[in-house]
């Protein structure tokens, strides 16, 4: 586990073996350190990159530009004997940088740190210096930390995350939406439509109430919608479906598998959401998203592009007005939040860049 002196990234040239590390589970923390893949394949064209990732998330890096996705499956937390055969594996690679993604993961760094690799590069914590290349800067936002990783390498990177669809995924999207009734001209633009995703974990969840209420406010205002229900929250399905049902502008989408839901998405005038994994799709599909915050953790994950919005604590005529005029909403900047408990709009907390 010693580190070897720090070394400078102009020594690593060539065809060099590098290891990506992020192993995380959630949908939202792995797209996050997504643009670190461009970030890096742009600083070594010649190299061999590998991504270690998990099996509830490759899905999200396909098409990306790395060339192996090794991944650890979830009960490996419960199963802890699978982790040295996977160390064993990865030390035969001979991997010239093992890169630590995600600066909060434990098992990252054990990875990072354990496969012997020839170097290895991440961001310490609290002033500790891990690594022999060390990333630095600090974090007020978590689209931060590919930033850090792209001034560290000297190359630029996008500042939200990347999916990439192939054609024939956005057509497999085209022809579920149509299925739900969304309609397509003849230069394959559906016709304009927000998402709802009726989802989110655990205290960053919005009541069914609001849900119902924001869908009675788009039919009141005749504005087009699908209302997506993620597999936690099928159980409120069928309600919402006879709400629905009962308008003539919308439709339900019961859980579909992860990247025929992104390719839906990816047609969508805005998302909306409350903090959660498919808020990130949707950012990293450069759709705009609307996010629906209702705890002040969340401010440091929501996407902060210019066209995207944040709604503190929203009711559902807020939602509807956002919609209707969302160049009212976009752009704005705020450091704090209004007290709990007051409904307010902000657009773009803590967007720091």
């Amino acid at each position: 586990m010693q580190k070897n002196d720090t070394v400078e990234i102009d020594s690593l040239n060539g065809p060099i073996k590098i290891l990506l590390v992020r192993p995380n589970y959630r949908i939202g923390n792995a797209l996050i350190m997504s643009p670190i893949i461009e970030t890096f394949r742009q600083r070594f064209p010649e190299a061999q990159i590998d991504l270690l990732t998990t099996d509830n998330t490759q899905t999200l890096f396909r098409h990306q530009r790395v060339d192996h996705l090794l991944t650890l499956s979830r009960d490996a937390i419960t199963r802890p004997w699978r982790f040295p055969a996977m160390l064993r594996r990865l030390r035969k690679e001979k991997y010239d940088l093992a890169v630590q993604a995600g600066p909060s993961s434990l098992t990252g760094l054990i990875f990072a740190r354990c496969i012997k690799s020839r170097y290895t590069m991440g961001k310490g914590k609290r002033g500790q210096h891990w690594f022999d290349i060390e990333v630095n800067g600090e974090q007020a936002h978590a689209y931060d930390i590919p930033q850090m990783f792209a001034r560290a390498l000297g190359t630029p990177c996008r500042d939200r995350p990347l999916m990439t669809l192939s054609n024939g995924e956005r057509s497999i999207g085209r022809g579920e939406l149509e299925e739900l009734g969304i309609d397509f001209d003849d230069t394959g633009r559906a016709t304009p439509f927000v998402a709802l995703f009726v989802g989110g974990h655990l205290d960053k969840r919005l009541p069914l109430s609001f849900w119902q209420e924001s869908i009675d406010a788009l039919e009141s205002a005749g504005q087009r919608y699908v209302v997506f229900v993620g597999p936690e929250e099928l159980r409120h399905a069928d309600t919402l479906e006879q709400r629905v049902s009962a308008g003539q502008y919308g439709a339900l989408c019961r859980p579909r598998p992860l990247r025929t839901f992104a390719a839906m998405l990816h047609h969508a005038r805005y998302m909306i959401s409350p903090d959660s994994g498919p808020l990130h799709i949707g950012a990293a599909l450069d759709v705009p998203v609307m996010a629906l915050v209702q705890k002040r953790k969340s401010l440091k994950f929501v996407p902060r592009g210019p066209a995207d919005i944040v709604l503190w604590q929203p009711e559902a005529r807020q939602l509807l007005e956002a919609v209707i005029r969302p160049e009212q909403f976009q752009g704005r900047r705020t450091q704090e939040p209004p007290e709990p408990g007051t409904n307010s709009t902000m657009a773009g907390a803590l967007a720091s860049r």
